[in-house]
């Protein structure tokens, strides 16, 4: 059970890594066209 608890844990890191991962390069793409846009 504790063992399971942990993988869920990793998994919930993991998961949270790629999400703020791809946040970060979606916002930088959006200032870096954002600013040439401005429409």
């Amino acid at each position: 059970w504790a063992s399971h608890t942990d993988n869920l844990t990793t998994m919930l890191t993991m998961a949270l890594l790629l999400i703020s991962l791809l946040a970060a390069s979606l916002a930088y793409e959006w200032t870096e066209k954002g600013l040439e846009w401005t429409e």
